[in-house]
C-alpha cells in the first residue's frame, strides 16, 4: 500500500500510458461503466486507457487495506453508482486511492494474471455510464468575469453586477434530472421570448450557449437544518468533473424576473464521466486571482 503522505509524482504503473497520458497512477478517478462481460454496472476507476472494476477488486478484498474499508460489512462498487463509496468519507476515499495505486505500482505483484484479465477492460470497449445518482444540483455564479458578462447580456454594463454578488455564493437550484452524462444529445427547447421584453412569442431557442464550468460533488450528507462549518466544508466534497452548463439566452432574459431561471437552465447539463478527487488534484493548486 502507498504510504501517506509519500511523494506521487515519481510513481509508474505496469499498465502502460504515454507520457502525456490524463490518466496516469497519480490520478486514480472514480466512475460507472457497464461490465461487458456481466452486462451489469459497476464502479470504476482508469489508469491510461484501461478501465478497472472495482466490485472484482472489492470482492477480493484487495481494496481493504485501511481500516474503515477492511471492516466495511457491505459492498459499494457493486453498486451502479458511487454513492455508496461517497457516503464512506474522505478517509475511505483516500484508502481506497492509496490500495489501487498500491495494486497497479510499477513492480507490484498483488494482482494475479486472471485477476488482470478479468478486471481490465480496454476503454474503447466499454460503456460509461453516470457516475453519481444526482439527488440536489445547485449553479453557482462565482467568477466575476462571468457574472459581469452575463448581466450585461441581461441587464445592460451600467447594472451588470448585482450587490448581493458581492457579499454571498450566488445560485440557483436546477433541475437534477437533466443532468446527462457528456455525449447524450441536447434537445434545443422552446418557451416564450420578447425582444422588447414586454409581448412574448413562442419560439425554438436561437440563442442557445454554454458555459464549461467545474462541477463539485459532493459525497456526505448533512441532516437537514444543521449546518457545516466552513472549515469542515472540504471533507465533504468527493470530487470534481467537468460540466457544460446549458442554456437558452433568449428564453431566460424574458422569465428570469423576479424569481431567476427557470426553462431556459433547467433542461439539460451534461458532465465529464470521470470524477477526479482533491488528492489527484492537490499538487496543481494555484493562488485564485483577487476579486
Amino acid at each position: 500500500m502507498v504510504q501517506a503522505g509519500q511523494d506521487e509524482s515519481a510513481m509508474r504503473s505496469w499498465v502502460e500510458y504515454d507520457a502525456d497520458s490524463e490518466f496516469p497512477i497519480q490520478n486514480i478517478p472514480f466512475g460507472a461503466f457497464l461490465n461487458p462481460r456481466t452486462n451489469e454496472v459497476h464502479c470504476c476507476t482508469r489508469i491510461g486507457d484501461k478501465v478497472i472494476d472495482l466490485s472484482i477488486l472489492e470482492h477480493e478484498r484487495l481494496l481493504s487495506e485501511g481500516p474503515i474499508m477492511e471492516n466495511l460489512d457491505h459492498h459499494v462498487f457493486c453498486e451502479p453508482t458511487l454513492n455508496k463509496f461517497m457516503e464512506l468519507g474522505k478517509d475511505a476515499r483516500i484508502e481506497v486511492r492509496k490500495a489501487i495505486q498500491g495494486l497497479f505500482a510499477e513492480g507490484s505483484e498483488k494482482l494475479s494474471e486472471a485477476m488482470r484479465q478479468s478486471s481490465m477492460f480496454p476503454v474503447s470497449e466499454v460503456s460509461l455510464r453516470m457516475p453519481v445518482f444526482v439527488r440536489d444540483y445547485t449553479d453557482f455564479y462565482s467568477s466575476y468575469s462571468h457574472a459581469y458578462n452575463v448581466g450585461c447580456m441581461i441587464r445592460g454594463p451600467d447594472n451588470a453586477i448585482q450587490p448581493n454578488w458581492l457579499h454571498l455564493p450566488v445560485g440557483y437550484h436546477g433541475r437534477a434530472s437533466s443532468i446527462v452524462l457528456s455525449g447524450t444529445e441536447v434537445r434545443r427547447p422552446k418557451g416564450q421570448v420578447s425582444a422588447d421584453k414586454k409581448v412574448p412569442t413562442w419560439s425554438a431557442c436561437n440563442r442557445m450557449d454554454l458555459e464549461l464550468e467545474m462541477g463539485t460533488i459532493i459525497g456526505r450528507a448533512n441532516n437537514l437544518g444543521d449546518p457545516i462549518p466552513v472549515n469542515e466544508a472540504r471533507d465533504y466534497v468527493f470530487g470534481y468533473c467537468l460540466l457544460n452548463d446549458w442554456s437558452a439566452r433568449d428564453m431566460q432574459v424574458w422569465e428570469y424576473v423576479p424569481l431567476g431561471p427557470f426553462n431556459a437552465k433547467n433542461f439539460c447539463s451534461s458532465i465529464s464521466p470521470w470524477i477526479v478527487t482533491p488528492e489527484a488534484l492537490a499538487p496543481f493548486k494555484v493562488s485564485l486571482p483577487a476579486q
